[in-house]
Order: C-alpha cells, then structure tokens, then sequence
C-alpha cells in the first residue's frame, strides 16, 4: 500500500488567500519554560491551506460544513492531469466523468507554483463547472487556492458546485499524483456551524484489505 501525503504543510509565513488570516502558533506552555508538557495557541482560517469548502462559504443562509456527507470526502476517485490554467467543459467531457465521482484536477503536475512560494492561477470555467454540477459528481478538488479567477473572484463557479451538492477540495499538492486512480481521503475537521476547514489529504494506492474473521 501506498499513501502520498497531497496536503500543503501548515507553517508560518505559508501562502494564504489574499486577506485571509496568516497562520500562527504560539507556545502556551513548554518545556523551556519549565511546564510539564508542550501545548500552543492556533490561529488559522477556514481556508488554509488544503482545505474543503461549505455551502455556507459563498450561498448566504448556506449549509454549515457538518451537513456534507462524510462519503463525498472518502472514497474511490481519479486524477486527471491537465496542464492548464483554465480546466474546460470540453476536457472534462473528454475524460467521461460519471456520476458519484471524486474527480482531482492536477493542473500544474511538477508542482512548480507551490514549490516557488506562488499561487497557481488554475481555475474552473463557468461551463465546467455546470457540467460537473450536472453530473452529480461528489467532490471535485484541484491544485490551486480556488476553482475561482481569483481577479473576478465573483462567487459563481463555487455557488453552481456548492448549489449542486458537490463538495470543494482547493489548495492541493498533487504533484506525486503521477496515477488515475486512487483511494482519496480528504476528511475536514469537525468544525461546528463553519463555511469549511482545513483537511488532511491522502492517496491511496495498492489497498489491500484483509479480514481477520475466525
């Protein structure tokens, strides 16, 4: 079994979406100071990093995060690794999407733009996210900030998926992702009452699953 790790690293100074709170740690307790045990103060945003979208994100009156199923985050899914910044209706059509899947868009395969410390400006056409909307996908995730022009930045492309019922999973690094198809993991924290949260992302390849029945 093989398990690639297609989580952004948390860590100070990390990119975040303009205007979006910068992470931080700071130490509560520690051994320097002469506590019994190490414990820090987090701050994060809700769009972090790797990280999952709510409705509640760009619908007013949306659903929180805790309303999307659990299954849209875990389960059979494909990578489909297509250079671009603008992912087309017509590229997805190419690829025959069906139904129920957990479709990762792979835009920048050597992932050049997160290791030099720059947002990869890939994106989601209008017209492809209708299409992926229209096949009742579960979950589309890609390897930028956002599947928004972050530019126009008008809502729209999250409000046609998000509206449809398809979870967002935004800020990937799948540039060890060389296959189609994996095992997907991308459970959010459970966060109460959210517009989303920041998720740890795993492939799995190879899984063999055994019983241990008498």
């Amino acid at each position: 079994m093989k398990i690639i790790d297609i989580t952004q690293k948390i860590q100070p100074n990390m990119l975040v979406y303009p205007g979006d709170p910068h992470f931080n740690s700071r130490a509560v307790s520690s051994f320097k100071q002469g506590d019994m045990c190490e414990v820090s103060e987090l701050t994060i945003g809700s769009h972090c990093g790797t990280h999952i979208d709510a409705p509640l994100h760009m619908i007013p009156g949306g659903a929180p995060l805790e309303s999307l199923p659990l299954a849209n985050f875990f389960g059979p899914c494909r990578v489909l690794t297509l250079p671009t910044t603008i992912v087309n209706e017509k590229m997805l059509q190419d690829a025959n999407i069906q139904p129920g899947e957990r479709i990762l868009l792979r835009t920048d395969p050597e992932g050049k733009a997160l290791r030099s410390g720059r947002f990869n400006p890939a994106v989601l056409s209008m017209r492809a996210a209708q299409y992926l909307a229209a096949q009742k996908v579960l979950l589309v995730g890609i390897d930028s900030p956002t599947v928004e022009n972050m530019e126009l930045c008008d809502g729209e492309v999250h409000r046609e998926l998000l509206d449809a019922g398809v979870a967002i999973l935004e800020g990937l690094d799948l540039h060890e992702a060389t296959d189609e198809h994996y095992l997907l993991s991308a459970l959010p924290l459970r966060l109460s009452q959210e517009n989303g949260a920041p998720c740890r992302a795993v492939l799995v390849k190879d899984v063999v699953v055994t019983s241990n029945d008498a």
